[in-house]
């Protein structure tokens, strides 16, 4: 891997991690990481680092948004992940170790950083993601657009927090209702009580971002 002049960084790690099932969260979090290289193509591969942090690079802010939030859904129900996104640079510094370093790492450890303390703030409890960007054009509505995706997401019902993920994976109602062994009716009201819909378009453009 060479260096890159322009990138987007995610750092990721698990939330309570010394009081989860270790095990069954690292083998959780393996089989995540696959589906999310496999479809959100990184620049270099989302891989498990030490412990349970997580780390990977993206040629587009939204190509790591995508992959954030596929990784979050992923893990539904057996662990929650705290994410830091630095756009900048990145510079090689062992490619035979792996190592690296540039401003787009900067970035995304002082973003987790942030994430991890608005979410010991009354009002931002809910946080999960910060970025912090460093390239030219960065747009300044990114990260308050993340946080109220993070707030809306953790308002949710398991239930209903299901159906997103079944929205977001492109399922008709009567598919999702099926898998939720409810009646599609029932489905769509999850979808419409939560505005999953306009959720949905809200995520749509953010993952479009350059």
């Amino acid at each position: 891997m060479k260096n890159i002049a322009e990138c987007v960084a995610l750092l990721g790690d698990v939330v309570r991690s010394r009081v989860s099932e270790r095990a069954r969260v690292h083998e959780a979090l393996l089989k995540a990481i696959e589906v999310c290289n496999e479809n959100h193509p990184p620049l270099d591969p989302l891989r498990v680092t030490v412990g349970d942090e997580i780390q990977g690079i993206y040629a587009t802010l939204g190509q790591a948004i995508a992959a954030m939030l596929r990784l979050r859904d992923e893990l539904l129900g057996v662990a929650e992940v705290r994410c830091g996104l630095g756009g900048g640079e990145v510079q090689v510094i062992d490619p035979k170790r792996g190592i690296q370093d540039g401003s787009a790492w900067w970035g995304a450890r002082e973003a987790i950083e942030r994430a991890e303390s608005l979410s010991r703030q009354p009002g931002n409890r809910t946080s999960r993601t910060a970025l912090v960007d460093a390239r030219a054009g960065a747009n300044p509505l990114a990260d308050p657009t993340l946080r109220v995706i993070d707030a809306q997401l953790a308002g949710l019902s398991p239930g209903s927090r299901r159906s997103w993920v079944h929205l977001r994976a492109g399922l008709d109602n009567a598919a999702a209702a099926k898998l939720e062994g409810i009646t599609p009716s029932a489905n769509s009201q999850r979808i419409n009580d939560h505005g999953l819909r306009p959720l949905s378009t809200l995520v749509d453009s953010v993952v479009a971002l350059p």
